[in-house]
């Protein structure tokens, strides 16, 4: 990680807070903190998993159903305990604690020590990137996707031997549906006993909800859970998902259910095809980084919000100029960066429209527009095939004994210790004394 990198995080924060200041506030109603809707939706959610109102028949606010699986309801019930003010403010410091684990998780998974410039990056980094639509519309509305996403990096960003490996992936599921897809991850990538185990958890997620409040439960399982309907309209710019795609295209508001499933099955098994080759290729983070972003791609509906593993996706790309050592290699971030960025458009009624895909322009333009993170998430797909299609000509070297010696984490990459003679003690070998490894070494050599 070279070493200015923590001067230009500082100063990227100082800017991302100046840019919020400035333009669009942090407390006004379309600033950074200024809606938190889907808290106030998880508070209530919670608070009628404590009452006989029926989970699924109410709206909040009259527009505002409650669309999670009922275990979801379970885990938001300390939420119904505060008020609306301290269930936004709770949300709001716990979203940004996230969004730094994120960033940190992140370079941890690529192997780089947990150092004292790694955590001025990560801070520094996460603030910049509240600017990023998906992070920004999180924090926005009080959402849950960051939980999401910190509990599936920290789970599979493990050792394949780590214990109950899996269960990070199995609670998310549990939480919100989407990461399921992560399961059909672990299988395609043959880690069977994670995938057991994320299985095994999302059951007993379920099994919890049928016992705690039954009801609520047969009704998500049997209706409620295939009324997309429920979440917003199919059709909108927003809906940055294949059957959003579709929808607009034919401009309708039901694609032809066997299209959208026929399309939805050719890019997940691409997606899944696509982390599977850069799992091979020793790739990991890259490799969830891709089965992160098709789950929302095949998902019936999501909101640009959902699309936080665009986080890691940026994380990656930094990585990469720091592999290739030039200049002109920052430009890969800035590139990936530019269509996930929150461009916002105010409209003279006072609305503010935030997210690339909702800017106006000429038919094609908006059409490529209204479509930017799929076309993020396609081109993404051809690196990754074009990149690592081939098998490896040799045994594939884990990224993180990739990172540069200096910023390697002696934690993660073990290098054997080779003794000159059998006779060590007291520090001194046979012939007098350690080799050239040091105590700040990550490779000793001795």
């Amino acid at each position: 990680m070279p070493r200015w990198w923590p001067v230009a995080a500082v100063i990227l924060a100082g800017a991302a807070f100046l840019a919020h200041d400035r333009l669009l506030g942090f407390t006004d109603y379309y600033g950074l903190f200024g809606n938190g809707v889907d808290a106030l939706v998880y508070r209530h959610g919670g608070l009628t998993a404590r009452s006989p109102e029926p989970l699924y028949s109410f709206f909040l606010f009259d527009s505002l159903p409650f669309t999670y699986p009922p275990f979801a309801a379970l885990m938001f019930v300390p939420l119904s305990l505060l008020s609306a003010a301290g269930t936004t403010i709770a949300v709001n410091l716990v979203n940004l604690v996230l969004l730094y684990l994120v960033v940190r998780l992140s370079w941890r998974a690529l192997g780089y020590e947990d150092s004292v410039r790694m955590r001025v990056v990560s801070a520094g980094s996460a603030v910049a990137l509240t600017w990023i639509e998906p992070v920004r519309m999180t924090l926005w509305l009080g959402q849950i996707n960051l939980v999401l996403l910190v509990l599936v990096l920290w789970d599979l960003s493990r050792p394949e031997q780590s214990r109950l490996r899996g269960i990070g992936v199995g609670l998310a599921a549990g939480l919100k549906l989407t990461p399921a897809f992560f399961i059909a991850y672990l299988v395609v990538v043959r880690q069977w006993r994670a995938a057991m185990v994320a299985t095994v958890t999302f059951a007993v997620t379920i099994v919890a909800g049928f016992v705690v409040i039954f009801t609520d439960a047969w009704q998500f399982w049997t209706s409620a859970i295939i009324r997309s309907d429920r979440i917003g309209l199919i059709s909108s710019p927003a809906n940055q998902s294949v059957r959003g795609i579709l929808a607009r295209a034919l401009h309708t508001q039901e694609p032809p259910m066997w299209l959208w499933l026929l399309c939805a099955a050719v890019v997940a098994g691409v997606g899944l095809w696509a982390a599977q080759l850069a799992h091979r290729h020793g790739r990991h983070l890259l490799s969830l980084t891709v089965c992160g972003l098709t789950a929302p791609m095949v998902s019936p509906f999501s909101w640009g919000h959902h699309w936080v593993w665009v986080v890691p996706l940026l994380v990656v790309s930094l990585d990469q100029a720091v592999r290739w050592g030039r200049w002109w290699a920052y430009l890969l971030p800035i590139a990936a960066a530019v269509p996930l960025s929150a461009w916002y458009r105010s409209y003279p009624d006072g609305v503010v429209a935030i997210g690339i895909f909702m800017t106006p322009g000429e038919p094609l333009v908006r059409t490529l527009l209204q479509s930017a993170y799929p076309i993020v998430f396609a081109v993404l797909i051809v690196v990754v095939l074009i990149a690592y299609g081939r098998a490896p000509t040799r045994a594939a070297v884990p990224e993180e004994e990739q990172v540069p010696t200096a910023d390697r984490s002696p934690t993660m990459v073990m290098a054997p210790v080779v003794i000159t003679s059998p006779v060590v003690e007291e520090g001194k070998t046979a012939s007098g004394s350690f080799g050239e490894g040091s105590k700040d070494s990550p490779a000793p050599r001795v």
